[in-house]
């Protein structure tokens, strides 16, 4: 694992770590570094507020940090070493930080659930603390002094993932050619020079943050990345000399196109516990969510949320189940506190919801050509159904949530899309084409914003299902909203000592039956 030196505690005395969170235990350990040799436990109740943000079209996690800074005792407190031997059982004495202010002040950041009251390395399975604990390293940016109503004198630092800021900070030099076999690569034609788009990325990764930062598993006794796509699409590409590795992952994370017949949009994440990256296709991801033939949660699938209430009427109703009927709940932390349901966004809907007609240059005949078949709407509809919606349950057949109207269906409607590559690429019609409206689709489709007790198991990229705690009239209403939802962006939130709530947004791809919606219109 990435992180095992970085975060390997098993010399210390865990007892002063141990925090009673939602009347659950954890291991709580938030400690501040620098290059000065400076390194500072803070204290729980110092936290009075953390936030850690994963978002599944962002590999790097980001967040907040709110400390109490009574006196300006964050920089300037120091205790008296001599007060220990009053407090003997105080095993590190209080010390101030000194902030560098250069991106370079880390906070090593570990919480894992602890239920046991035993120190999790010794009893926890890896496997165990990869799904439920978390492990991260940020950098603090954006200094702020407050003055908080609620916490008095606080110092808030903007937290960055520092794999990000690494990436951001420095220049690549990157050609494909050094993945190139062979010691004639100068004499190789641009498309003999290509390199599939995934082996790049994953290069520029373990090039600059380590060859460690992707997972392996041993095939045929040799290592090779586990769950990293190569894709489907190649390119001869050499980094423009401005570029930061970010520019470049950037540009190759739009013009991929994943391996295996789904030929659609990947996406990059970041693993929370170990700091290993994967690459995986959206639609392998959703082909991972539910079972139909167990009527069960998928390999991706997390758990059930219920949202509290009795039934509508004192008859018990046989009404259609539209969770998995085996899905694991986690008691009073799968229980909706509050839940806010929303339709697509209409204007954001029809500026981003239309064909795509790819421009490109043919060099060998000299002539420009426009792509109408990879990019159209209806086809995009199609491959959206199969990937996307054909995985979910539905009462005979999930039905796709994605409403034409006559000026999308007949192309009145398009954007525009230019490329800088020519030939006929098929995979740069499909990534800059159609990709990019599966993607908008995902985006734009209908989404929940929910607040719950707080999980480090729920992560963006993966499912939960929503139903009803009991039994209910089946509804339009019910079968939009209630079903299986993909989490674009989860906020786990730390208030004050004992308080952790998770604040979660996530999108669903289809109703429960076919809602028959009319398309025949202008």
């Amino acid at each position: 694992m990435r992180y095992t030196e970085t975060f390997s505690y098993s010399s210390q005395n865990y007892n002063q770590f141990f925090h009673l969170i939602n009347k659950k235990n954890y291991v709580f350990r938030a400690t501040l570094v620098n290059p000065n040799s400076v390194v500072v436990e803070l204290q729980k109740s110092a936290i009075r507020e953390l936030s850690i943000n994963d978002n599944v079209y962002d590999p790097f996690f980001k967040g907040y940090i709110v400390i109490d800074n009574t006196d300006n005792a964050f920089e300037r407190y120091k205790s008296d070493p001599t007060l220990a031997e009053l407090s003997p059982n105080t095993t590190q004495s209080l010390q101030s930080y000194r902030v560098r202010g250069d991106n370079r002040d880390i906070l090593l950041l570990s919480i894992i659930p602890a239920d046991n009251g035993k120190n999790p390395y010794d009893v926890n399975t890896e496997d165990y603390n990869q799904v439920f604990g978390l492990q991260l390293i940020f950098v603090l940016s954006d200094e702020e002094d407050m003055e908080s109503d609620e916490y008095g004198k606080v110092k808030k630092f903007k937290l960055m993932d520092f794999d990000e800021q690494l990436l951001k900070e420095k220049k690549s030099f990157f050609s494909c050619a050094s993945l190139l076999d062979g010691s004639n690569i100068a004499f190789l034609s641009d498309n003999d020079r290509q390199v599939q788009t995934g082996k790049i990325i994953r290069a520029l990764l373990q090039d600059n943050l380590g060859t460690t930062c992707v997972a392996t598993q041993t095939v045929n006794g040799k290592q090779v990345p586990e769950n990293f796509d190569d894709g489907s699409s190649k390119i001869f590409y050499s980094s423009p000399n401005n570029n930061t590795v970010m520019d470049d992952l950037a540009f190759l994370l739009a013009h991929h196109a994943s391996s295996g017949d789904s030929k659609d949009f990947s996406l990059l994440n970041k693993n929370q516990y170990t700091g290993e990256y994967s690459f995986e296709s959206a639609g392998s991801i959703f082909s991972k969510s539910f079972n139909k033939s167990l009527d069960a949660g998928g390999p991706y699938f997390l758990e059930n949320l219920t949202i509290p209430g009795g039934q509508d009427i004192k008859t018990v109703l046989q009404n259609d189940l539209k969770k998995p009927k085996y899905a694991l709940e986690f008691g009073e932390t799968s229980d909706i506190i509050d839940i806010k349901f929303f339709n697509s966004p209409g204007q954001l809907y029809q500026e981003h919801i239309k064909t795509n007609l790819v421009h490109t240059y043919h060099f060998d005949d000299k002539s420009f050509k426009i792509d109408a078949t990879s990019g159209n709407i209806e086809n995009v509809k199609k491959d959206f159904t199969n990937l996307y919606v054909k995985p979910m349950k539905g009462k005979i057949s999930p039905y796709p949530h994605l409403i034409l109207n006559n000026g999308q269906k007949t192309n009145q409607l398009f954007n525009n899309v230019f490329t800088i590559f020519g030939q006929d690429d098929d995979f740069i019609k499909l990534s800059v084409g159609r990709n990019q409206l599966l993607r908008e689709a995902l985006k734009l489709n209908l989404g929940v914003e929910i607040t719950v007790q707080g999980g480090l198991h729920r992560q963006a990229g993966y499912f939960f299902s929503i139903d009803r705690s009991g039994s209910y009239i089946d509804n339009d209403f019910d079968n939009k909203f209630l079903g299986i939802y993909f989490i674009l962006d989860i906020e786990h939130l730390f208030v004050n000592d004992n308080q952790f709530i998770d604040k979660i947004i996530a999108v669903k791809t289809y109703s429960f039956v076919d809602l028959k919606n009319s398309e025949d219109v202008v």
